[in-house]
């Protein structure tokens, strides 16, 4: 028995970025939706393989023969919607490459269109949702019942979807810690980084899965968002959110350490909760000394106890989900957050030595303005921040913003060809497409072009190979 996880190479000019799921790649994150299966699978004795085209550095012709070689029983790909035309792509010439092995498919969009990947081939199979479990026991032939599955039914001739399983959802302690010492994926190591963090080699955690809260633009990581998606189309409602314990989230740490990782991002939506949690945490991970961030809203680092804690225990840089420094956008938006907490964590933060990454977002509303755009921008720098990411609020399909837009008449493109940096897919009377686009254009090119945050960039650089990556990433951004 023999299971390859595959990263092909993209047909698109730009690679998706598979964890986030919503995004083009600035730099490439190892895919935690494929990496939970990976390591159950090779827990039980299975033969698994990692082939990611990107750290391998091939081209279609490399990574075909690499597909070529050897027996191979089941072939897996992650699916978001940016990598769509990949992934169909890679399909039709695996079923040719490979017409013996079956070819399982998961993530948000196939869960979401399961008869676009699988057209009228019964040995191409969609697990739908929070795919671990199915995966694991339709590989080692024990599943009780196709539960959570879309496949080509033959006599039926069409698709069909199977209910989920009603063990329900996994609880986080039962997933194990990535096997990322598995030769597979040990060879792409030192190529993971993240240029917030100077510690290499770098690793990307996931200690919750799903995110409570109501924002009414959001778009979850990955593997959250097939969750989600499978949570309304069978229960009507968001799934919970499941947690990892602290002593689960030592262990990573411990792993990692142990393992010569130097930093590491935690990615959940939303990595803070319960207080009395969050410091048990840091207690916990603080003696391993790791450098690492996470996520969090502003509300939850407005406790300077917390926010001490974090420090103490190694985090050097906190993603800060904002979208707009006026209070009536966020209101509108459901975001539930008192805009002048914002300014409580950006100071907290930097009095205890961790960098604010703020997230903000344009065109949320039809009721934001481009005053208020610029009026957000002016504020951001006056704050004490030099890292701050733009992006243009985009209806992902499958979201309740999808289908507010295109009822309204906003939505004017629906296609999958979707890019948050840099291109508008809604237009509002009183801030249309092409105005979103010069404004994030000129947000990214006037906040970055400073002294002040070029000059603090550079203080960073380590090597020559992180100015290249530093250029890299700036050309990307910048010039988009």
């Amino acid at each position: 028995m023999k299971v390859m996880f595959l990263e092909p190479p993209a047909v698109t000019a730009r690679s998706p970025e598979r964890f986030a799921g919503c995004t083009y790649e600035l730099y490439h994150f190892p895919d935690l939706g494929n990496l939970y299966a990976f390591t159950m699978l090779h827990e039980r004795g299975v033969e698994v393989d990692y082939l990611d085209a990107s750290l391998l550095g091939d081209d279609e012709a490399a990574f075909t023969e690499r597909l070529r070689a050897g027996p191979v029983d089941y072939l897996v790909l992650h699916a978001v919607v940016l990598a769509k035309p990949t992934d169909k792509h890679w399909i039709a010439k695996l079923r040719r490459l490979r017409p013996e092995a079956t070819i399982l498919v998961h993530g948000p969009e196939a869960t979401r269109v399961p008869e676009e990947y699988i057209g009228t081939d019964p040995k191409v199979v969609v697990i739908r949702g929070e795919m671990e479990r199915a995966l694991t026991e339709l590989v080692l032939g024990e599943m009780q019942a196709p539960y959570g599955l879309s496949r080509f039914e033959p006599e039926q001739g069409k698709v069909v979807t199977y209910d989920p399983d009603p063990r329900g959802y996994i609880p986080f302690d039962d997933l194990p810690i990535p096997a990322r010492d598995h030769p597979s994926l040990d060879r792409y190591k030192h190529r993971y980084f993240n240029p917030k963090y100077q510690g290499r080699p770098h690793a990307l955690v996931l200690t919750s899965r799903g995110c409570s809260f109501r924002c009414s633009f959001c778009v979850p990581n990955a593997i959250s968002f097939s969750r989600e998606m499978e949570g309304f189309r069978t229960l009507g409602r968001k799934p919970p959110v499941t947690k990892a314990s602290p002593a689960r989230i030592e262990a990573e740490f411990r792993w990692l350490k142990e393992h010569g990782y130097k930093s590491l991002h935690i990615a959940d939506d939303q990595f803070l909760w319960a207080k009395k949690r969050t410091l048990e945490i840091c207690e916990r991970v603080a003696p391993y000394q790791m450098e690492w961030g996470m996520l969090s809203r502003a509300d939850f680092l407005t406790d300077e106890e917390v926010v001490a804690a974090l420090a103490k225990a190694g985090c050097r840089s906190i993603d800060i989900g904002v979208e707009s420094l006026k209070q009536d956008v966020l209101d509108r938006i459901n975001k539930d957050l008192d805009v002048r907490d914002v300014y409580t964590a950006i100071r907290l933060l930097r009095k205890h030595g961790i960098s604010p990454k703020l997230n903000i977002m344009f065109g949320t509303t039809p009721d934001e303005t481009p005053e208020d755009i610029l009026w957000t921008l002016r504020e951001l720098k006056q704050l004490d921040i030099t890292n701050v990411m733009f992006a243009i609020a985009t209806p992902f399909k499958g979201t309740a913003f999808f289908d507010y837009c295109k009822e309204n008449g906003y939505l004017i493109d629906e296609t999958d060809d979707l890019n948050p940096m840099g291109k508008a897919m809604i237009s509002y009377p009183q801030l249309t497409n092409e105005k979103l686009e010069e404004l994030e254009r000129h947000a990214y090119r006037t906040f970055y072009l400073r002294p002040k945050v070029i000059a603090n960039r550079l203080s960073r650089l380590r090597s020559v190979k992180d100015l290249v990556n530093d250029l890299r990433v700036a050309k990307r951004v910048l010039l988009h």
